[in-house]
């Protein structure tokens, strides 16, 4: 029943509310948008269609300016009568609060089909996702467009746009064309601040709670690692990319998922307490959502001021603000998958803008004018973004750049000197950090402290005291030293570098309790990994290479030959890895791994190993799924980070094979795999030819696949599903390619499973490397074959004949990934539609 779900929420004794029922009109289509004034100010936007009312609600109320894509969140069926409804619905009541009409008129479809009725035509429509519509109201006139954001499938968020007619403006709010006396404005000026009114009823009933069991930097248990920036040197000019402000403060994750709200660093230390003004300024969102932004302080001058942010305890009212870049998740779904423009474009209209909470605006395309502008606004760089890309969790990633203008730069504390005249509790502070995955001295800074910050630092300084130098070679200091862990991370701004790494005229700007040692040395890795080649680093003692990891991941038998055909050892698998860390660690993340071990190479004994029992590290992330076949529990391994890629490549895994899905969902695979595997008499160029028809039926169907070598003697073929459909689904639907593909090649190829049964002149085509658990290697995976191989994405048309598999290996690849980037990342990003897929398939 169409009016169920609203009968369903009302009490008619109570509400004045009309009861649901059908009700034809025959007559033109009617629109009515109503003020709603009930837990928030919102406007219902509601079109009439198949006898009911379509309705949306839309926060921030509709536009007649077209660059206002105003997000309208699509609710229940109305009954026709509700577009005479004005009135008031009792406290206690679904929607309680008053509701007045504020526009109501006619409307008809920008398209209209010549023997289809209207409401026809609009039902059309709203089933393809996409309206456009002319609206004749008193305050709205001419064309519209509702549309729903694709991703997810299955959500309810839509946008509502005014197009560009004679009836466009420039600026428009609608809360300007209000009745000033009416029920609901009286209400809404009227409304009592959540701050001050103490609620008899429990306050979740009512409003957020503030979470008081995350007062304090806590380390939160369950946390979003942010999606981080690499370095770069200069700005650039490029129409794909996106320019925003780096702020010099704080990055902060908002979850304001729960009743409870939660902000907390890129590291998961709680902020509850320290920055509860930003708290209490997030309570107004009318939202659900995970926020991405950076906590920002302000000098005298509104300048952003990192050292303040270190003395917020001694100036609570500090001004400050919480600059939003970033949306992960809006009303019930994930948003991470979307394009970054999308992202923001969406936060824009979700985010409720206050003195406090602030979305940050960026510029497309002329990076090198506006970082111009920042070094004349003196502020400390900018961030580059690349437009299309998908929100990575807790990768650094090349899609953002961090270009700075001024010198500063997250050294570790190392220890401290002598205070000198009337100074107390220390003199300077000793500074190191990672070079080559080396802890190095590079300097003091004795500048930049207060009376109480000298204080307050020296007592955090006891616990860490050392006997001796944590650096290997104890560096001369300008005065007596006293050592200590290197555990503190600071900010300090300098004027530039000696040649020998030592920083000039350094200044204390504050401790980043937001980082972690660990983080420098990712971010130094991440230096290696730009700047330096596989074979330049081969001649580098492999004994040192322990460090260039996290120093909890203990490297062995580096020097093991684990190809004898070309002497490629242990060593170097290893560091490979770490070189293209930032572009294979998206398809492994949140995956399980089944470990495909050679601890003695590729010629030695090898065996699958995926329950990682007690013998794995703590650190390294675990998920528990149940086998059938084994009756229990096993415990398999997730590959996140560069660390994790160590400890695995260890083990002897040469290749990484991850799942088809993620711990999100493992019943929900986010690619479809398609593996052409060629039989004894087959060679690389029947793959081609195989692979080729493939993209034919792609094309057919109308959807996008991405191939791979797969390393070995065979092609991957990859198609982003989005974690829209169950394994079973995909696995059918991978079935059905593969059909159509033997149909046209039924002298080539052959869906015989059983290897005695299977021609040896056939290519298998393996659709079930889509059941639940089967895994293929990664994308930029080395492969255990002579001449170390790599799985490597390449272009359609590339396949031709004449390429080998071997063409791409341990020592070309990060050149060609570095030149191309990452072909395969479309694979992680928006899924297919399969029906229509299925719809376009059966036109053949």
């Amino acid at each position: 029943m169409p009016l169920e779900e609203y009968n369903k929420k009302r009490k008619f004794e109570e509400t004045p509310e009309p009861e649901g029922e059908l009700q034809k009109n025959d007559g033109k289509l009617k629109f009515v948008i109503q003020r709603h004034s009930a837990s928030r100010l919102h406007y219902d936007f509601r079109l009439e269609m198949d006898g009911v009312l379509k309705s949306w609600a839309v926060p921030k109320g509709p536009s007649l300016n077209p660059k206002d894509k105003r997000l309208a969140m699509m609710t229940e069926d109305h009954p026709y009568s509700y577009k005479d409804f004005e009135g008031t619905i009792p406290e206690g009541n679904y929607g309680g609060g008053e509701v007045e009409i504020w526009d109501s008129g006619t409307y008809e479809p920008l398209e209209k089909v010549e023997g289809k009725s209207n409401d026809l035509v609009m039902r059309h429509e709203l089933h393809k996702e996409s309206l456009k519509f002319i609206l004749h109201g008193k305050k709205l006139k001419g064309e519209f467009a509702l549309v729903k954001i694709k991703n997810p499938k299955d959500g309810n968020a839509w946008l509502l746009i005014k197009h560009k007619d004679q009836f466009a403006l420039d600026e428009y709010d609608s809360e300007e064309h209000v009745p000033k006396k009416s029920k609901v404005t009286v209400r809404e000026e009227n409304r009592p601040s959540k701050k001050k009114v103490k609620s008899p009823v429990k306050e979740s009933q009512t409003f957020r709670n503030y979470a008081p069991a995350l007062s304090g930097e806590k380390k939160l248990k369950d946390y979003i690692k942010p999606m981080l920036a690499q370095s770069s040197e200069k700005p650039f000019d490029n129409e794909e990319w996106i320019f925003e402000i780096k702020w010099d403060g704080y990055r902060a994750i908002a979850d304001l998922r729960e009743e409870d709200i939660q902000l907390y660093s890129r590291n998961g230390l709680s902020y509850f307490d320290k920055f509860s003004k930003i708290v209490d300024a997030l309570d107004d969102q009318n939202h659900q959502m995970v926020l991405d932004g950076e906590i920002v302080a302000y000098d005298s001058n509104g300048k952003p001021d990192f050292q303040s942010l270190q003395k917020i305890g001694e100036n609570p009212n500090l001004a400050m603000t919480y600059q939003v870049f970033d949306l992960l998740w809006l009303n019930g779904h994930s948003t991470e998958n979307l394009t970054l423009l999308q992202r923001k474009e969406l936060l824009k209209e979700a985010l409720v803008e206050n003195d406090v909470a602030k979305y940050c605006e960026h510029i497309p395309e002329k990076g090198i004018d506006f970082f111009d502008q920042i070094k004349k606004m003196e502020l400390e760089g900018m961030i580059a973004k690349k437009a299309d890309s998908i929100y990575s969790e807790g990768v650094r990633s090349s899609d953002w750049l961090k270009i700075k203008f001024q010198n500063t730069e997250d050294v570790l504390i190392c220890g401290f000197t002598e205070p000198n005249g009337g100074r107390k509790n220390f003199g300077a502070i000793i500074l190191g950090t990672f070079i080559d995955g080396h802890l190095e001295f590079c300097g003091h800074a004795g500048t930049g402290f207060s009376d109480k910050t000298l204080e307050s630092l020296y007592e955090q300084f006891k616990p860490l005291i050392v006997k001796n130098s944590p650096f290997d070679k104890v560096p001369k200091t300008n005065g007596s030293a006293t050592w200590m862990k290197p555990e503190l991370v600071c900010e300090i701004k300098y004027t530039e570098k000696t040649k020998d790494g030592i920083f000039r005229h350094p200044v204390f700007m504050g401790l980043r309790t937001d980082k972690e040692k660990e983080d420098l040395l990712e971010e130094e890795s991440e230096k290696i990994d730009d700047n330096s080649s596989l074979k330049n680093r081969k001649e580098e003692p492999l004994k040192t290479k322990t460090k260039t990891v996290n120093k909890t991941v203990k490297l062995t038998n580096q020097d093991k030959i684990y190809f004898p055909e070309s002497g490629i050892t242990k060593g170097e698998v290893v560091q490979y890895y770490q070189s293209v860390a930032k572009y294979i660690l998206p398809h492994l993340k949140k995956r399980p791994q089944s470990l495909n071990r050679f601890p003695n190479g590729i010629d030695g004994l090898s065996f699958y190993h995926k329950d990682a029992g007690s013998d794995a590290p703590d650190w390294i992330e675990k998920v528990s799924v149940f086998s059938e076949s084994n009756e229990k529990d096993i415990e398999y391994l997730i590959c996140n980070t560069a660390d994790d890629l160590a400890y695995l490549n260890n083990l002897g895994c040469i290749d990484l094979n991850p799942w088809n899905s993620t711990v999100k969902d493992l019943t929900k695979p986010t690619w479809l795999a398609l593996d052409l595997d060629p039989s004894d008499k087959n060679t690389f160029d029947d793959v081609i030819e195989t692979a080729l028809c493939v993209k034919d039926i792609l094309d057919q169907t109308k959807i996008k696949g991405f191939c791979k070598t797969s390393g070995s003697s065979g092609v991957h073929i990859f198609i982003p599903m989005g974690e829209d459909y169950e394994v079973e689904q995909v696995k059918n639907f991978a079935h059905l390619l593969m059909q159509k593909v033997q149909q046209k090649l039924p002298e080539l190829t052959t869906l015989e499973r059983s290897l005695k049964k299977r021609d040896k002149a056939k290519i298998y085509l393996d659709y079930l490397q889509n059941r639940t658990g089967q895994t293929l290697a990664s994308v930029y995976s080395i492969r255990p074959k002579p001449l170390a191989p790599v799985s490597m994405p390449i272009l359609w048309e590339e396949l031709q004949a004449g390429l080998k598999p071997t063409d791409f290996n341990i020592h070309n690849a990060l050149e060609r990934i570095k030149k191309n980037g990452d072909l395969f990342k479309p694979v992680l990003g928006k899924g297919i539609d399969m029906l229509k897929a299925l719809e376009n398939l059966s036109k053949d």
